[in-house]
């Protein structure tokens, strides 16, 4: 038995990383281990209900509610582990974490050395370099307080970084990753972003249109800095002296990057060709991406991106919609420019707006065949039942 077990949702959970978990799971149900996802926000108390979601794959949560969980991580170990004792098989923690790292530290406590289980935990980014990744504004008293939040983050992040030696091992998701905690981890597996191959159907974009506007769109949590959006916003700006360009974004946008969006619309002109589309359902991107003509990750490079990998190109990737990225993280050991996809050094907005302006004059000859060799990556490379033997 598997127990992955994480403080935010996972089965209804909207976010990269609970679809990220359902990868894991069903790559390692794949090898016939039983798989129970436990979620601190679905299990309150005790009695626990167990239900067979996909072959392999369990979903548990509490049968009724009452207590905040969220408040109460060794609630939610103790209830688990009342199920977990009934069990006569061998059994594995997966801890996939969050920001939330003393809750995370209960787990660790709580399972491996209080229960003696081992214990594995997910690596998909480097929390430290999270921790000053937020530019202040110009006020001396917010600039102050920023810094002091940003101290004591890093602080937290760095004890949960040093932690890492007292896992039975770690599964990390960039080569940057697997380099920096080699010597300081027990074992270590790479796993890169992991994607579906059965949700490829074969669809391929249709042509373009010299009369409509060519319409690109990210999907992801929309941050400004982390994501490079002043560079992308540049470019779109240099794109549209030539030719008219839009942009959708879908996703968690929160007040302080929306108000910096609209400055960047408004000292770059597209107000009228930037337009933000909500937090659509997950299951339903793939169809909304085939609305469009290019899917795009323009991240800077950052310590923040050298050591994550977005997620949100499994996504990109089976949507049969050409993905233009920047070379950040493991990006280029995947994504070939000009034949599945197309890559260009991060930091540049003319660089940027120059492949923008050359993917658009190649469209109707290049871009089938680039979703074509993207989906053979995916069946390749990055298909979630290859790694279940690594796993």
């Amino acid at each position: 038995d598997v127990y992955i077990i994480s403080t935010g949702e996972i089965v209804n959970g909207k976010t990269a990383g609970a679809r990220r978990i359902m990868k894991i799971a069903r790559s390692l149900a794949a090898l016939n281990v039983h798989v129970f996802l436990c979620s601190m926000a679905d299990i309150q108390k005790a009695p626990v209900e167990v239900q067979e979601i996909l072959p392999g794959v369990f979903f548990m949560k509490s049968l009724s509610t009452g207590i905040k969980a969220a408040r109460r991580p060794l609630h939610f170990a103790r209830t688990l582990n009342r199920w977990m004792a009934d069990r006569s098989t061998e059994m594995v923690v997966y801890l996939y974490p969050s920001t939330f790292v003393l809750k995370d530290f209960v787990y660790l406590v709580y399972f491996k050395y209080l229960k003696k289980q081992k214990f594995f935990c997910e690596v998909n980014e480097l929390r430290t370099a999270i921790a000053f990744s937020t530019v202040p504004d110009g006020k001396i008293t917010s600039r102050l307080l920023q810094w002091l939040k940003s101290s004591f983050d890093f602080l937290k992040y760095r004890l949960n970084e040093v932690q890492i030696p007292l896992y039975d091992g770690i599964v990390v998701i960039s080569t940057a990753l697997e380099n920096r905690f080699s010597r300081s981890a027990r074992k270590i597996l790479k796993v890169p972003i992991l994607c579906d191959a059965d949700m490829i159907d074969d669809y391929l974009p249709a042509g373009l249109a010299p009369d409509l506007p060519f319409r690109i769109c990210f999907a992801g949590y929309i941050k400004v800095e982390k994501e490079g959006f002043d560079i992308l916003f540049e470019a779109l700006s240099r794109v549209n002296q030539t030719r008219r360009t839009e942009l959708y974004l879908f996703g968690i946008l929160e007040v302080r990057d929306k108000n910096k969006l609209d400055k960047l619309s408004d000292e770059f002109h597209l107000t009228d060709k930037v337009f933000y589309m909500g937090n659509i359902d997950p299951d339903k991107l793939i169809g909304e991406f085939r609305g469009y003509n290019l899917l795009i990750l323009p991240r800077p490079l950052n310590r923040r991106t050298k050591y994550g990998f977005s997620t949100k190109l499994s996504e990109y990737l089976v949507s049969g919609v050409p993905v233009l990225a920047t070379d950040v993280s493991d990006n280029a050991i995947y994504i070939r420019d000009g034949i599945n996809g197309y890559l260009i050094p991060p930091g540049s907005a003319p660089v940027m707006a120059e492949k923008i302006l050359e993917i658009i004059g190649n469209y109707n000859q290049q871009a089938k065949a680039v979703a074509e060799n993207a989906y053979n990556t995916v069946r390749q490379e990055l298909d979630y039942r290859l790694f279940s033997d690594d796993y």
